[in-house]
């Protein structure tokens, strides 16, 4: 091999096919006698089902199969907390929510048939907001909430679905001891994940009773799992194929479509496709949790961080199943990057009468640092320090322990603060004119983070071909960030082959290694740790049949450069071709497995904003972004370049454009028409610049990048817009409306 693997920009293993159209999704599967399924869905927030009747759509030709919570299981569904009905049984929470599954000939015929199921409701109070909700006298959403299943339940609140608590220090004294205190309040709104695959999938079931299923979907494993518990069948009835998937960002989890799907295939005994509308993935999804987040610091005369309680309320919506964990890791970055000794962090979800929200790439970070760091330029106002100084002033060092208490390895806070300073000297905002005359304001601003890196668990298998070649045997879905490729990079370097050698084959979970699942910046850490175990595992068995070969120990061996080694005065070596010929009684393979806990290294990253605002109408255009973190070793600079740039682009809708429409529970932007998403007209300059750090949990000592920057553009944005123009953004998105009023108001003052 020429040189080392790790490192180089090579391109997707999956992208021509991508691009090509060659990819199949799970859209594009269709079995024998395929029926449509879709979905009568409740027009109320929260209502008592007096009455269903389904005889007048039953009749139409084209109809198969109607299910209605009467005719499924009275289980309750859910990722981790299972509190959702697979189908509205005495109630619907919110609107939307699924009362009636159809499987019908075509798409047509679903159409007349829900204008034909009669369904009478009882309205009952609903609620939207989470303060509100947990007032005494709001309405009981979950009444049988004690009797759910699941971890990290919290009863002591009304309607709070679950709390996450941490503290260190003693959060009394430290407000006691200190000699300023700050308080402020911070709202953010709801957003879609925006991926371009509305959720889809086909379910089919044999003779024997075998469930086959082709879905979109982050876990096949953990579908597996659920429908099996679900339906009361051996896991081993249950396979999930491989698919691909047009991008996820969280936001495909959960069984309730598949358990559905396979109650209307039993039903009809034909199989089942179903694909929604971007209306019904809007209005149905699992979007990012709006939050209200409340901070108050206390700070001595110099300028130290002494005392930070911080309390983060997100709306949940109606339920907590969609969600692989019944709380949020958001919780945890309230407190921002700094060495506050005292400090106190809780974090609830509360049920309301809208859609359950669910995972979106940095779940529940996003809201609460752009709290913590609107927060930090406000406090560092208030004691006319510069920001930025501010930030280094009390940013994390070596030897210092999280806000949570956990202790912290190679911190990079301070050095990647550092690297924006000198890279941007500060200067005072000042007012600009435009070509046409317009009076643009100008301004600067900064924001600190860190991102923990996360637990899992996965397998992979190495198998030699009868040509020399390698197969890598995986189950792990590919939701876009380039897995496979950097999974054979790290073969190839281990081995020390070129990439081309290692083929990459994606089973489903009769034939593939089990994985939890992409997600949580696991494509690299987890993932890519079982594949280098694997590789090491092959390794010590080709170093075995050359032993047995050479008729030596196997501590004579060594493996080098793509070979088997015998050390000598005569050196003899066999290739990978060389041993697969000498392999007569079955050829090697190798198996790794990863069962990961959190490690103590965290991914640090400092931004720096700069916008431009135009006085007369509010608009904000940011003219450039900077990123500064800390890296270790890149597997592959394109994947790595292409997961920042993702997630700053995702970061930048949410700071600036997008919102979920919501009036009273029901959801008003159903296209995308309404929902506005950046486009390439829209997004700014980008620069990123690398700290180099010592630590690093994945192959070769990498750090997961994937959900690094998207929480540190909203915050450095809108102290920017208020370096510019004195107006402090507590509530994004940040629009020309809010910033005009704020303009005015200050002028009236």
């Amino acid at each position: 091999m020429s040189s080392s693997v790790i490192g180089r920009a090579l391109p997707r293993i999956e992208g021509e096919s991508k691009v090509t159209g060659a990819s199949v999704y799970s859209a594009d599967v269709t079995r024998p006698g395929t029926l449509w399924s879709g979905y009568l869905r409740s027009p109320y927030p929260h209502a008592r089902i007096v009455r269903i009747d389904t005889s007048r759509a039953l009749k139409l030709p084209g109809i198969k199969a109607i299910v209605t919570g009467q005719d499924v299981s009275p289980k309750l569904e859910g990722c981790v907390l299972r509190d959702k009905p697979v189908l509205a049984q005495d109630r619907v929470r919110y609107i939307g929510e699924k009362v009636a599954a159809l499987a019908a000939v075509t798409k047509d015929d679903i159409e007349e048939a829900l204008d034909l199921i009669e369904v009478e409701y009882e309205e009952l109070p609903a609620v939207f907001d989470p303060l509100e909700a947990m007032k005494p006298d709001a309405p009981i959403l979950h009444p049988d909430y004690a009797s759910y299943q699941g971890i990290n339940k919290d009863e002591s609140w009304r309607n709070v679905r679950s709390a996450e608590r941490s503290s260190k220090g003693d959060i009394d004294r430290g407000f006691a001891e200190s000699d300023r205190i700050f308080e402020h309040t911070f709202r953010t709104q709801s957003v879609h994940q925006g991926f371009v695959e509305p959720r889809a999938g086909v379910l089919e079931i044999d003779a024997q009773g075998r469930v086959a299923i082709w879905q979109c979907h982050q876990a096949p494993f953990l579908i597996r799992t659920w429908l099996a518990a679900h339906a009361d069948l051996p896991e081993e009835m249950v396979v999930v194929n491989p698919v691909s998937t047009g991008g996820s960002f969280g936001g495909k989890q959960g069984s309730e479509d598949i358990i559905c799907t396979y109650y209307l295939a039993r039903a009809s005994g034909r199989p089942v496709k179903y694909v929604e509308s971007y209306s019904e993935e809007l209005q149905d999804g699992q979007p990012r949790h709006s939050a209200v987040v409340t901070l108050r610091t206390g700070v001595k005369n110099d300028g130290r961080m002494w005392a930070w309680d911080g309390r983060v309320f997100y709306n949940g919506g109606a339920y907590g199943a969609r969600t692989p964990r019944n709380g949020m890791n958001g919780t945890f970055c309230m407190a921002g990057s700094y060495r506050t000794p005292h400090v106190r962090m809780v974090g609830y979800i509360v049920y309301t009468n809208q859609v359950p929200s669910g995972y979106f790439r940095a779940p529940g970070e996003l809201q609460t640092l752009f709290a913590a760091e609107s927060h930090v330029d406000m406090m560092a106002k208030e004691l006319r320090m510069d920001p930025l100084e501010f930030r280094l002033l009390n940013a994390l060092r070596e030897g210092d322990t999280k806000p949570t208490g956990k202790p912290l390895s190679d911190p990079c806070g301070v050095e990647v603060l550092e690297r924006l300073g000198k890279l941007f000297k500060r200067r005072k905002p000042g007012v600009e004119s435009a070509t046409d005359g317009r009076r643009l304001l100008v301004g600067r601003g900064f924001s600190l983070g860190d991102r923990h890196i996360g637990s899992g668990e996965s397998s992979a298998k190495l198998f030699l071909e009868a040509d020399g070649s390698l197969r890598l045997a995986t189950a792990v879905r590919d939701v876009g960030v380039g897995a496979y490729t950097m999974h054979r990079q790290v073969v190839a370097e281990v081995l020390g082959v070129e990439p081309e050698a290692v083929a990459v084959a994606v089973g489903g979970t009769d034939t593939g290694p089990y994985d939890e699942g992409v997600r949580g910046q696991r494509g690299t850490h987890i993932e890519g740790q079982a594949v280098e175990r694997a590789t090491h595992a092959l390794i010590e068995e080709l170093k075995q049949r050359a032993a047995g070969h050479w008729e030596v120990e196997k501590e004579r061996v060594r493996w080098e450069r793509g070979r088997a080694w015998l050390a000598g005065p005569k050196k003899r070596s066999l290739t990978l071709r060389d041993i697969a010929r000498l392999s007569a009684n079955g050829l090697p393979t190798g198996f790794g497995h990863c069962k990961g806990g959190e490690p103590h290294v965290y991914a640090f990253q400092a931004m720096m904003a700069e916008v431009e605002v135009d006085q007369e109408t509010g608009q904000v255009t940011v003219r450039s972004l900077n990123l500064a973190h800390d890296v270790t070793r890149i597997i592959n600079p394109l994947i790595y370049q292409g997961q920042i740039e993702g997630a700053v682009m995702q970061g930048f809708g949410f700071t600036l454009s997008e919102q979920l429409g919501l009036e009273d529970g029901r959801v008003t932007t159903l296209s995308f028409g309404d929902y506005k998403i950046p486009t390439f007209r829209d997004i700014p300059a980008l620069t990123t610049s690398r700290v180099q750090a010592k630590e690093g949990p994945g192959p070769f000592g990498a750090k997961a990048v994937a959900e690094c920057g998207i929480g540190l553009v909203a915050p450095a944005v809108a102290n920017a817009v208020c370096d510019a123009t004195g107006v402090r953004i507590t509530e994004l998105p940040i629009t020309p409306e809010k910033i005009l009023k704020g303009l005015a108001a200050s002028r009236g003052r």
